[in-house]
């Protein structure tokens, strides 16, 4: 499971100071009123370059699970770092609700995608690798897992529109 922290505000400027990409996008995000789309969100995010080292010290990784790390949020979005050790994944689940785009910033991160069988068992169809600058995006009835299969850290900046505020988690088993 996740590990859930707000950034605080001391560290949240620090990183801001470091990385003016990942600035500009949090003050497009702040400049509109309303839920951006998943090809707009997509679009900006494969333009950014963010400073690896100030994003990388600013965050950590839990010890089980992964930790999510929340720069911002408000009505319309969450945005937020995530990051897995070797070995670490996402239960299977949706973002029922949100949809999700994010930029890979260092690492190699592996999606699986699932569909439902007719016992409401999920089962995989898909596996993507996608390696440091790659983007994702995922509606929010998508059903998916991302997991760390390298041997060194995965960080990702991901983008929720709106904010995750539910989720279904899918069990293997029945």
């Amino acid at each position: 499971m996740a590990t859930h922290v707000v950034l605080s505000p001391k560290v949240r400027e620090k990183l801001l100071s470091e990385c003016s990409e990942i600035t500009s996008f949090l003050d497009w995000l702040e400049s509109i009123d309303r839920r951006p789309g998943l090809d707009e969100l997509a679009m900006r995010l494969s333009n950014l370059n963010p400073n690896i080292d100030a994003v990388e010290n600013s965050v950590g990784y839990a010890e089980e699970g992964y930790k999510r790390h929340v720069i911002k949020e408000n009505d319309f979005y969450e945005l937020a770092i995530i990051c897995w050790k070797p070995g670490q994944a996402t239960p299977v689940h949706d973002h029922e609700g949100s949809d999700c785009a994010f930029l890979i910033v260092s690492g190699v991160s592996t999606e699986t995608t699932y569909k439902i069988n007719e016992e409401g068992v999920p089962f995989p169809t898909d596996l993507t690798i996608r390696k440091s600058g790659e983007i994702c995006a995922a509606k929010e009835q998508d059903i998916h897992t991302v997991s760390n299969e390298g041997d060194v850290g995965l960080v990702e900046l991901h983008v929720y529109t709106p904010p995750l505020s539910e989720y279904n988690i899918y069990s293997s088993e029945r």
